[in-house]
């Protein structure tokens, strides 16, 4: 369950469309722009978005209501592996092969989802913009990384995924799960992340909320019986892992996607994610709405009251564990 491929776009399509709480009526043209050179139809937003640049509220939402629609229209029409069909709800479009009753279920979990997941963000979600939420529901894991392809820088070394927000554009999910067992996790965890885009979070920090969310809407997702490693095995795991090296990579969100401490990373996020909130809420929600990815919420941490480094201590001891930006990696492209 991973997101980790765009951070939220700037300049002209910093103003791209999200989603409207409930969707207009399609009733309106559109002009499809359609970027060049793709496997599968992938629409040219920031040419479309320029398009209707002038245009009020009441009309966007409309437009990139019927827009979402002619782009899954066309996609689906276009994968090989399967036949697709879109359906729709209050708050959703869903692409996917699935039976028509499974196709509804999946619906109403996922506004399910995005009722509870507001809730429990409080002030720190936000949902405004333009047009439906888009799922997109794969029939099969070939068809799911082809199309995620267009997205990812051409010499990347990604692992496998679940599932995925992609913050491109139209901000949309993807997944090849099928399964509503197994897609809902993905669908809790990847719309947290999307109700988070409008802030600029360190990777760290916006993976730590998410998987902290769905383990306390899924609590099935946080049973300590159903891991692989008991606590004091992954603790161990942790203290022979980390080191003043590899913490860097945590702090920038390299290790969140490349390399064998992926699954540590995730888990170390959750873990002092979940200290921070414990501390103070309101200090903690301070410190969310004023961090910032350029140096891992650093700069925040007089909301918090203590140093980042505090977290870590607590879970692997002393060391050189502060964030230090100067010595990170820059990514070639933006990801959340």
């Amino acid at each position: 369950m991973l997101s980790r491929f765009f951070r939220k776009p700037k300049g002209p399509t910093a103003d791209a469309p999200r989603h409207a709480p409930e969707p207009a009526p399609v009733d309106v043209g559109v002009d499809m722009r359609w970027r060049p050179g793709t496997r599968f139809p992938i629409p040219d937003w920031e040419a479309m978005g320029a398009a209707a640049a002038e245009a009020d509220k009441s009309f966007l939402d409309r437009y990139y209501a019927t827009a979402a629609r002619q782009w899954l229209d066309a996609l689906g029409n276009a994968l090989p592996d399967a036949e697709y069909r879109l359906r729709a709800s209050g708050n959703f479009l869903l692409l996917s092969s699935l039976p028509e009753r499974a196709g509804t279920l999946v619906l109403g979990m996922c506004e399910q989802a995005l009722r509870a997941i507001r809730a429990r963000l409080g002030p720190l979600a936000s949902d405004e913009g333009h047009g439906p939420y888009v799922v997109m529901v794969f029939a099969s894991r070939e068809s799911y990384h082809d199309y995620l392809d267009h997205y990812r820088p051409t010499d990347g070394d990604y692992a496998p995924s679940s599932g995925v927000f992609i913050n491109a554009g139209y901000g949309h999910f993807a997944s090849w799960h099928d399964a509503l067992d197994d897609l809902e996790p993905v669908v809790v965890h990847e719309l947290s992340h999307a109700l988070l885009t409008h802030l600029p979070l360190p990777v760290w920090l916006n993976e730590g909320i998410a998987v902290n969310v769905e383990q306390a809407l899924l609590p099935r997702m946080a049973d300590p019986r159903l891991r692989l490693y008991s606590p004091a095995e992954m603790h161990a795991r942790h203290l022979a892992w980390w080191n003043a090296g590899r913490i860097q990579a945590f702090w920038s969100g390299e290790a969140f996607h490349v390399g064998d401490g992926e699954e540590l990373a995730y888990d170390l996020a959750a873990t002092i994610t979940r200290l921070a909130a414990k501390q103070d809420e309101s200090a903690f929600r301070a410190f969310v709405l004023a961090a910032g990815w350029q140096d891992a919420g650093r700069g925040a941490e007089a909301e918090l009251g203590f140093p980042l480094v505090h977290l870590v201590e607590a879970v692997l001891g002393e060391g050189d564990w502060a964030p230090r930006p100067a010595q990170w990696r820059q990514p070639e492209s933006s990801a959340d």
